[in-house]
């Protein structure tokens, strides 16, 4: 019950012109077992409305007949002043007009004459759990305003992140920019300018670029026209909508302080001016251009470059939104297909996207089964393979929230798989008779959902859980072979190294794995 958990005593004032009965009432209620307070006794309505402020009652006990100010006129004129409270009517009278217009007045209960104490204590109960009850309500939108708050910039910065790299324009760009606490220039002034500070951080200095944002918020403080952010390579993005901001200027004056404080390299571009908000793309794309003249082509390119495998990270999100299996499926590939310098850049790249991407479909990171997965991966096609299995996670949840058919049932099959990886007889058969279904059934239905097949989505499950065990646990891989369901250590080592490109050994030696 809400007003078991509840340390603070509800306050109660009974109001009635008789003494006797204001103390039989006193008597008959179960206030330490309510964790009630009695907190004032009136004798009529127009010495309790004086009170109230002072008192602030939760709850009042009122006789509906009294000299003055009668229980209803009384009750109307208390609700008007403090909604919230719970007014209970004592009567004698079982007349439907009273009733009728006690309803209309607000009136919580009413208790007919002469009051029994269990009548009188469950109806006292009844209002202290919906008084708590609300309490409780507003106690938790109070703290959702407040988180809300507390992630505007965060919401504003992923918002504006995302039309930076939207070639197409979105409309009402103004109207979203407004929910997150921008205010749009609407003078003669307006126009877009985009400045870019990227640090070249070495092992000894990570954390630099961290600090150098924290420098640039605080120098552009007091400038309500200029917006700074991080775009996702971690370089600092300074935004105005103000021709009359003297930008390059402040920049330039930005820039002096970083290099003098921080002793660091630093690559910078400033755009042109252009129309407005919906031309963002094309100012951050010109500031990228002016980098590259300014610093040399492997800057420049290295942008444009990124902009292009962000954009698809954005189209992919896209096809997740609108559940097409296929079309994700296929942006994978073309992410992949492109060469990267090395593993490690294209690993984190793939890890903020994946994180992006969680925060637009309002997905709960720590939710995403496979997330933990991207972490211990060390080749490409494992980066892939684990990317696959994160969008047949995204995929199964965004047809789910459409109450697609059949949604829930593969659900439950792929719960079922989850809780059941250790049996080494787990098999199609073996789920289309815990299902009831046909195996052909079972495999188009997965098939539909995920991309994947059954086959694909088993060993995924277990090569996952294989990894998640060599990296947290002390198991031997004989022990570990148990977990998933496959007892023979010969066929787990063929499998493995199948599945991964490397044996068992060499990938404990390429994820620092000490051997057991």
């Amino acid at each position: 019950m809400f007003w078991e958990n509840s340390m603070e005593k509800l306050r109660v004032i009974i109001i009635d012109d008789e003494m006797l009965i204001r103390k039989l009432i006193r008597m008959k209620m179960d206030l330490e077992g309510l964790n009630l307070e009695l907190v004032g006794e009136y004798q009529d309505g127009a010495d309790a409305v004086e009170a109230l402020d002072s008192v602030r009652p939760d709850i009042i006990i009122s006789d509906i007949c009294m000299p003055e100010v009668d229980g209803l006129s009384f009750s109307e004129k208390c609700i008007e002043l403090f909604p919230d409270i719970k007014i209970i009517i004592l009567t004698g009278y079982d007349d439907f007009d009273y009733a009728r217009r006690g309803i209309k007045a607000g009136i919580f209960d009413y208790l007919m004459k002469p009051v029994r104490a269990d009548e009188l204590n469950a109806t006292l109960k009844k209002a202290a759990d919906e008084i708590l009850k609300l309490r409780l309500q507003k106690a938790k939108q109070k703290k959702l305003l407040e988180e809300m708050e507390r992630n505007i910039p965060a919401l504003r910065d992923i918002y504006i992140n995302r039309i930076l790299l939207q070639e197409r324009a979105e409309d009402d760009i103004e109207k979203e920019l407004d929910k997150y606490g921008v205010k749009v220039n609407t003078g003669k002034d307006r126009g877009i300018k985009v400045g870019i500070i990227a640090i070249k951080e070495s092992v000894s200095q990570l954390g630099l670029t961290e600090q150098i944002m924290e420098e640039a918020k605080s120098f552009y403080q007091s400038d309500d026209d200029i917006i700074v952010l991080r775009d996702h390579w971690n370089r600092i993005v300074a935004v105005t909508d103000s021709m009359d901001v003297p930008f390059e200027e402040c920049m330039d004056i930005l820039i002096s302080i970083i290099q003098k404080k921080f002793h660091c390299h630093v690559s910078t571009g400033i755009s042109e001016g252009y129309p407005g908000w919906n031309s963002i793309h094309s100012a951050y794309a010109d500031a990228l251009d002016d980098m590259k003249k300014k610093h040399g082509t492997r800057a420049g390119d290295a942008g444009t470059k990124e902009t292009e495998f962000y954009g698809l990270w954005g189209e992919l999100t896209e096809s997740v939104k609108n559940g097409s299996v296929e079309e994700s499926l296929e942006m994978v590939e073309r992410i992949f297909s492109a060469p990267e310098p090395s593993f490690p850049e294209q690993q984190k790249k793939v890890m903020i996207c994946c994180q992006k991407m969680y925060a637009d479909l309002e997905v709960n990171q720590q939710k995403v089964l496979f997330d933990k997965m991207l972490k211990w991966c060390c080749t490409m096609d494992q980066l892939k393979r684990c990317v696959d299995n994160i969008l047949s996670e995204l995929l199964i949840r965004r047809k789910l929230e459409c109450s697609c058919r059949n949604s829930d049932l593969v659900v439950r099959i792929i719960k079922y798989m989850l809780e059941n990886i250790r049996n080494e007889k787990l098999s199609l058969n073996l789920l289309a008779r815990e299902f009831s279904i046909s195996t052909s059934y079972l495999s188009r239905l997965l098939k539909q959902f995920t991309g994947r097949s059954y086959g694909e989505i088993l060993s995924d499950i277990r090569f996952m859980r294989m990894i998640e065990l060599m990296n947290t646990t002390r198991m031997k891989d004989c022990d570990i072979g148990g977990q998933i369901g496959i007892n023979d250590a010969h066929y787990l080592s063929i499998w493995f190294k199948k599945i991964s490109g490397y044996s068992v050994t060499e990938y404990r030696k390429n994820m620092n794995i000490s051997p057991l």
